[in-house]
């Protein structure tokens, strides 16, 4: 997963976004051919074919081995997207963002960059409608004690059919695109992402493409609780088993999540709102 700290020379933390690099590798993959793309890039990493090809499994089984060489890192990001930023991002404590400071979901679409570029003027608006929309969804999420009751009552009862109600709306919002059109897959499938998230029943509990874009997600796992609950022979074996979101936190990341957590200003379900709220700007920061 995407869950890994790697550190330069001056001791500074980025978190490495595998899951992007697979990504990008594989588009390349396409374009020019598998041999071709692996040699292209141990040419540009200098390292070896295998080395590559084993840098390309699946981490949730520690399977990759990756060295702690952020110099590979940036030579990968840069034969692959021409952008050394493309796969590092910078670990940042989150000390300058109260949970409950207010926001308006228009004003933080307008300071988040360009957004929906190629879409049509019709596709745009609706497109900013569902952003807010879905924004909001998620501000829900502390409030209503993780989606379990209802925000406007407090009641449990009627939560689940009310929040399915407002996912289905939002969904009918992204079917006003046009059909077929780039925009309506990208809305519908913003919309998806939400309502699974808001009927799962686990933390983080968003999809893994989220954490690909917001890595701090993976700080509310709860496989951090477990290091005094498990053995770590039991703890690695569930991690190459695929049971965890997130692999087995080394000591250095449970440094930074306490770090991170220590820092807070407000509950963890206020906290985790906020992140879900900056995912899902990351998410729309991407459309196409």
């Amino acid at each position: 997963m995407d869950l890994q700290f790697y550190r330069d020379e001056e001791g500074r933390a980025y978190w490495f976004i595998w899951r992007r690099f697979r990504e990008s590798a594989d588009r390349a993959a396409k374009r020019e051919g598998r041999d071709e793309m692996k040699a292209r890039l141990a040419e540009a990493a200098g390292v070896s074919e295998y080395t590559i090809e084993n840098h390309l499994r699946k981490r949730t089984t520690r399977g990759a081995n990756f060295p702690d060489d952020i110099a590979i890192i940036c030579a990968y990001r840069k034969a692959l997207e021409g952008d050394e930023k493309a796969f590092l991002e910078l670990v940042v404590l989150r000390t300058d963002v109260s949970a409950a400071e207010p926001a308006d979901p228009r004003e933080i679409m307008r300071l988040s960059g360009p957004c929906f570029d190629g879409w049509t003027e019709g596709d745009r608006s609706i497109g900013e409608m569902v952003f807010e929309r879905l924004w909001q969804l998620l501000g829900l999420y502390a409030d209503s004690d993780g989606y379990n009751c209802r925000p406007d009552t407090g009641e449990l009862e009627g939560a689940e059919e009310y929040f399915s109600d407002m996912v289905k709306s939002i969904y009918r919002k992204a079917e006003e695109t046009g059909d077929g059109s780039s925009s309506r897959i990208f809305l519908m499938s913003a919309v998806r992402d939400v309502g699974d998230f808001v009927k799962s029943c686990e933390l983080p509990g968003v999809p893994d493409r989220w954490l690909s874009f917001n890595p701090r997600l993976g700080y509310f796992d709860p496989v951090f609780e477990l290091e005094d609950a498990l053995p770590a022979e039991e703890m690695a074996e569930l991690d190459a088993a695929g049971h965890f979101r997130v692999p087995v936190p080394t000591p250095w990341e449970r440094r930074m999540r306490g770090l991170y957590f220590s820092a807070m200003d407000g509950d963890e379900a206020a906290y985790f709102t906020r992140e879900l709220q900056e995912t899902l700007v990351r998410v729309f920061r991407a459309a196409r």
